[in-house]
C-alpha cells in the first residue's frame, strides 16, 4: 500500500470514528432528554440544541464519507449506454462540477455563513455559537473536494474501456 493510500485509509477511518462518536453522543443526548422529560418531569435544557448540532455534523460528515467511499446514490442508467470515451469524459466533467460546487457552496458559502453566525451564542450551550454548527459545511466541503480530486485522478489514470459506475453499489 503506497503512502497516499495509507493516508486515505487513515482519513476515512478517522471520519468513521468521528461519526461513531457523534452518533453515540446524539443517541445518549436524545435518550437523556426523553428520560428527563418523562421521568423527572422537566427536560434538560441543552438536549434539544445539542441533538440538533450533532445531527447537522453527523449529516455533513456522513455525506462526505459516503461520497468518499462511493456509497452515495448515483444514477448512471444512461451513462452506461455511452461510448467508453464519452463515459470517461462525462466522469471527468462530473468530478470537476463536484469540486466546483464543493468549493463554491460548501467551503466558501459555508465559511461565510459560519463566520456571520459566530457571534450568536447557542442559548443552552454557551460558549458554543451558531457558527460552530455551520462550520460543518466547509469541513465537509474540504473532504468532498479531496475525495473528488482523488476520483478525478483515478478516472484520468484508468483506460476509458474500464470506466464503470461511480458508486459502490452499482459498480
Amino acid at each position: 500500500m503506497d503512502t497516499l493510500q495509507k493516508i486515505r485509509h487513515g482519513l476515512v477511518r478517522a471520519l468513521e470514528v468521528l461519526i461513531i462518536v457523534m452518533v453515540s453522543l446524539l443517541t445518549l443526548t436524545v435518550l437523556w432528554g426523553v428520560f428527563t422529560r418523562f421521568v423527572m418531569g422537566r427536560q434538560a435544557q441543552y438536549t434539544d440544541e445539542l441533538a440538533r448540532l450533532l445531527l447537522v455534523w453527523v449529516s455533513m460528515i456522513g455525506a462526505a464519507l459516503a461520497f468518499g467511499e462511493k456509497a452515495h446514490l448515483g444514477v448512471d442508467f444512461f451513462v452506461n449506454y455511452l461510448h467508453a470515451e464519452a463515459r470517461k469524459t462525462l466522469s471527468v466533467v462530473v468530478q470537476f462540477v463536484i469540486i466546483a460546487l464543493a468549493l463554491a457552496v460548501f467551503i466558501s458559502g459555508g465559511w461565510n455563513l459560519a463566520m456571520a453566525q459566530m457571534g450568536q451564542e447557542l442559548p443552552t450551550l454557551r460558549p458554543l455559537t451558531r457558527g460552530m454548527v455551520y462550520l460543518s459545511l466547509p469541513v465537509a466541503g474540504c473532504f468532498i473536494s479531496l475525495f473528488a480530486l482523488e476520483n478525478l485522478v483515478a478516472i484520468l489514470r484508468t483506460p476509458a474501456d474500464q470506466i464503470g459506475a461511480q458508486t459502490q453499489s452499482e459498480g
